[in-house]
């Protein structure tokens, strides 16, 4: 390949790249009180991806930060490198899965009571629930649907009526 595109104004486009990425991380720790900028790394190791580092004294008590891209979000974590490094780690790491208890559902939502909303399959072993009215052959055990299908239904105890066979 050829030599670098030099553009009108004579910058590469990485060098453009990290004139914005330094602009965009000025502006997150803008608002600390006293910002300094000492020093801009385009390619920081942050312990598991290389990543723009601004390195800035600020806040209250006038420290040394790094302001660090990761997950297209701007932080500002401690100087030191290794803290720096736990916190983009523990920033990356999964949350945990919080089971809490469902919403109510939705008047709209529809309901099948096995009790009253489905007969039973009439084959010899089996047992599949089918909508009352079903027409066609068992989805199960593939018996022809007007033959093989009763009318079996469950009380609430769960003894069966109609013709159970049960056997004793």
């Amino acid at each position: 390949m050829g030599a670098p595109a030099w553009r009108e104004d004579e910058t590469l486009p990485a060098d453009l790249r990290d004139a914005l990425t330094r602009t965009r991380l000025t502006g997150a720790v803008a608002h600390l009180a006293g910002v300094e900028v000492l020093e801009f790394d385009s390619d920081w190791w942050d312990g598991q991806a290389h990543a723009p580092c601004l390195v800035v004294r600020g806040g209250r008590r006038h420290r040394l930060l790094r302001v660090v891209e990761s997950a297209g979000e701007a932080l500002v974590v401690p100087f030191d490198k290794r803290s720096a490094q736990r916190w983009i780690a523990d920033r990356r790491r999964p949350a945990p899965i919080e089971l809490g208890i469902p919403a109510p559902r939705e008047p709209g939502d529809v309901v099948v009571d096995a009790t009253v909303d489905v007969q039973r399959c009439g084959g010899a072993t089996c047992g599949a629930l089918l909508p009352v009215g079903y027409v066609g052959d068992c989805p199960v055990c593939g018996c022809a649907g007007g033959d093989g299908l009763s009318e079996e239904k469950s009380t609430e105890t769960g003894a069966r009526t109609a013709g159970s066979s049960t056997s004793k």
